[in-house]
């Protein structure tokens, strides 16, 4: 994964903490973001270490919600036998299985990488672009600020979506309530609360308690 769509990942997940009721609500948002270069520009490995626990909440989470699309595509199918394989009908859905199935094999390949001790591509999340950001946070009126989130949010669902045009997934990556921004936002805080530094940077212990947000996952 780029570190351009990682970046984009991370403004996704900002966004989704720091509009949390469980958040401190008197901090400014680009303040509290300072403490995160702080850190990173401290210590690399803690721009590491966030950088796979993007990815890895990502990939999973939009796993999840492809076989829960392609699990109800072939509830609403029937199929025929053809040298072995099975033929849904009706067309279009035996081309929406067919494109789900293709992404949860890209996404259980991508997360397999995550259980090597080591593997080549690693990512970070550079403190310049995170400078970058406070920059506009800071200095931008309420308009320009919304016009940042809504581009990280755009270039957040073009990236799952990306080789994957199946209408029961779009809606389902899409839904405000049980989406793919939700369910990135409850993993990733999971996948981080082991990591001290960034357990201690993001409170992920306080939000999960607060949020009860284990309950959500099981």
């Amino acid at each position: 994964m780029s570190e351009t769509i990682v970046f984009t990942l991370f403004q996704v997940i900002w966004q989704d903490l720091v509009e949390n009721v469980a958040y401190d609500s008197t901090k400014q948002n680009w303040q509290a973001l300072q403490v995160v270069i702080d850190e990173i520009k401290g210590n690399k490995q803690i721009g590491e270490d966030l950088a796979v626990a993007l990815e890895k909440s990502f990939y999973s989470s939009d796993k999840i919600i492809a076989e829960k699309c392609r699990d109800e595509l072939i509830k609403k199918s029937t199929y025929t036998q053809y040298r072995g394989a099975k033929i849904y009908n009706p067309p279009d859905n035996d081309t929406g299985i067919k494109k789900l199935e293709n992404k949860i094999r890209l996404l259980e390949k991508q997360l397999k990488q995550f259980d090597k001790k080591l593997f080549a591509k690693k990512s970070f999340i550079n403190p310049s672009d995170l400078e970058q950001l406070v920059k506009e946070l800071s200095q931008s009126g309420h308009e320009a600020s919304e016009k940042v989130k809504q581009n990280a949010n755009n270039q957040f669902l073009q990236e799952a979506e990306k080789d994957c045009y199946v209408n029961i997934y779009k809606s389902a990556i899409t839904d405000e309530n049980n989406g793919l921004r939700k369910l990135m936002f409850n993993s990733f805080l999971i996948v981080i609360e082991p990591n001290e530094q960034l357990n201690r940077i993001f409170n992920a212990k306080t939000y999960l308690i607060l949020n009860k947000i284990r309950e959500q996952v099981k």
